[in-house]
């Protein structure tokens, strides 16, 4: 294990020599015009492999709908260059909201979203996917799937499987609207200790949603088989495939006392969210409020984890892989670029020359730099790196203020 270390390279081969040390490693290429060629899912053309992840605005109008600072962070993104872009979190109810402010998409406000997705696809048509979610431990209601002992937030209210079944309702309302509005996808969010992220490790569990595997996969499995059912939107799944808790509290742990990552469960629910339907899956891992640095390695601005940023990338990356050397039919969406920053790219283009995965998945980078995916297609260096310092999430979070990015550049 390399001891955790600030981005701090001067040339190719600092970089290489670095990414050497890893156990399995990651992909490189010199060449990245691969980055500007189309990919199409069910019938609709992804015009590059720069994707956008989602970034809480939390700057939505009272109503859920976005708001006019919404419609010029994700014009400004479109025209930026991205081929995709994966929406920040949208409710599927009030309780399930982690603030006033995020986004929430019913009956009353379907115009509103349609409107932004028409102006949105107007600026350079990019592929637009609205990720639906219900915010457990997380939000207003804190209904937790579990009791944790790992996670420093409340544990008092555990969600029963009645409100459970009315919750799949609630999806499946929220995706038939998300069709209405023009989006491209859906995606059921499972990931980063969200609810029905964290019903996979209901181990201990009662009822039809605990214990067994079948069970603690049900629900998600239940939302998509529907969605399917009645709609015509191609489905995508944002998963965890890897929680960074031990057993019996995290999703793909191998049983033990060691944390060893274990990706038989999750390999298993991708092939039966294939045969339900789902498309795309865009693969990530970590707890935000454990193990932060599993979902977006950084250089400051969380706890010091035990590990160099380079194996936190190598972990998403090979991650991807592994799902893509099972399901090669899936468009697989990769994570962690952010950190790479001048050598994102060649080691994005070499993952997607390699066949790893198909899409390459950039979060804080287009706070910090909106326009960084025309930067990099126009083989350009990217002008306004993210420095990895979480400033812009904890501005949202811990501040209440409107996300931007505090680096001086």
């Amino acid at each position: 294990m390399m001891k955790h270390q600030r981005y701090a390279y001067s040339s190719v081969n600092d970089f290489l020599a670095d990414a050497g040390q890893l156990s399995q490693g990651l992909p490189f290429s010199k060449e990245t015009s691969v980055l500007s060629t189309p990919l199409s899912v069910n019938g609709k053309t992804i015009r590059n492999r720069l994707l956008a992840q989602p970034i809480e605005g939390f700057d939505s109008n009272e109503d859920g709908s976005p708001s006019q600072r919404a419609f010029e962070r994700y014009q400004s993104l479109a025209d930026g260059g991205v081929g995709t872009i994966w929406m920040e979190s949208i409710s599927v109810n009030d309780e399930g909201k982690s603030n006033n402010r995020q986004m929430r998409l019913s009956e009353e406000n379907t115009e509103q979203f349609a409107q932004f997705v028409t102006t949105i696809h107007e600026h350079e048509n990019p592929f637009i996917v609205a990720q639906l979610t219900h915010s457990g431990r997380y939000s207003k209601s804190v209904a937790c799937a579990i009791e944790n002992p790992l996670i420093p937030k409340e544990n008092s209210y555990i969600i029963n499987d009645e409100a459970l079944d009315r919750l799949a309702d609630d999806y499946v309302k929220t995706a038939l609207l998300a069709e209405r509005a023009g989006f491209d996808a859906i995606d059921i969010r499972c990931c980063h200790g969200y609810l029905l992220n964290e019903l996979f490790s209901a181990y201990n569990r009662s009822g039809k949603y605990g214990g067994s595997y079948e069970n603690r996969t049900r629900l998600v499995k239940d939302i998509v088989r529907r969605i399917r059912e009645q709609s015509n939107i191609t489905v995508a799944v944002r998963l965890n495939v890897f929680d960074g808790m031990p057993y019996p509290y995290g999703w793909g742990c191998r049983p033990g006392k060691e944390l060893v990552q274990d990706m038989t469960e999750p390999l298993r629910l991708i092939g039966e969210l294939r045969a339900l339907g789902v498309s795309i899956l865009n693969i990530s891992a970590g707890i935000g409020a454990v193990t932060p640095y599993m979902i977006r390695p950084y250089d400051m601005g969380g706890p010091v984890p035990n590990e160099h940023p380079l194996e936190g990338v190598e972990r998403l990356l090979q991650s991807a892989k592994e799902v893509k050397t099972q399901y090669p039919e899936l468009l697989v969406v990769a994570s962690g670029f952010t950190w790479l920053r001048d050598f994102a790219a060649n080691v994005a283009a070499g993952g997607i020359s390699d066949n790893w995965f198909d899409l390459a998945g950039f979060g804080r980078q287009w706070v910090a730099d909106p326009g960084f995916a025309n930067e990099i297609l126009c083989g350009r260096k990217i002008q306004k790196p993210c420095a990895t310092c979480g400033g812009c999430t904890a501005l949202i979070k811990k501040e209440g203020k409107e996300m931007r990015c505090v680096h001086k550049f």
